[in-house]
């Protein structure tokens, strides 16, 4: 592997990182997650933890195997980075970018229709992972035992549920 290539990787993955845990300290400085949603944090915390994780990887694990994490983190990072624009979205682009350039370092390096199906399949299943955990964060809502809330969830396949919330019985509408 190149150093460049390596260089890349270690910063997206550090930046990544950074990202992460300012993400965490903006949701603490807010007052935390919203007592309804308890979900939607962990998931894009951890989500976030898994693509450094898989970028890192990158690094150590044989040169056939390093397209396909790469794009998977890429593709991940970009999704993200649509979807958290007005919060975190511009340092995940960044971190997006270089995971990118070091992408194409791999798929040069190693190139051929099954490096380029598994990496497309990679890209594809991490932005599905993504989609997949929010939707089912967004409709999990827990309820306070005492008090009322009530809102409207955000959704990709069913376009959001409104609810409310009396006395730890949830309702909804």
């Amino acid at each position: 592997m190149v150093a460049a290539e390596r260089t890349l990787v270690a910063v997206s993955a550090i930046c990544l990182i950074a990202i992460d845990a300012l993400y965490l300290s903006i949701i603490r400085s807010q007052g935390g997650p919203d007592p309804v949603d308890v979900w939607t944090v962990p998931f894009v915390a951890g989500y976030m933890g898994l693509l450094a994780v898989l970028l890192g990887l990158s690094i150590f694990l044989p040169p056939v195997v390093r397209p396909a994490l790469r794009a998977a983190s890429t593709a991940g990072l970009l999704a993200l980075a649509v979807l958290s624009v007005f919060s975190i979205g511009i340092g995940v682009f960044i971190a997006a970018m270089l995971a990118l350039a070091a992408t194409v370092m791999a798929l040069v390096e190693r190139h051929g229709p099954s490096v380029l199906g598994s990496a497309g399949f990679a890209a594809v299943l991490a932005v599905a992972v993504m989609v997949t955990g929010l939707q089912f964060s967004w409709q999990h809502i827990v309820c306070p035992p005492t008090g009322q809330v009530a809102g409207t969830t955000p959704g990709f396949f069913t376009g959001g549920v409104s609810y409310e919330c009396d006395g730890g019985r949830l309702t909804f509408r």
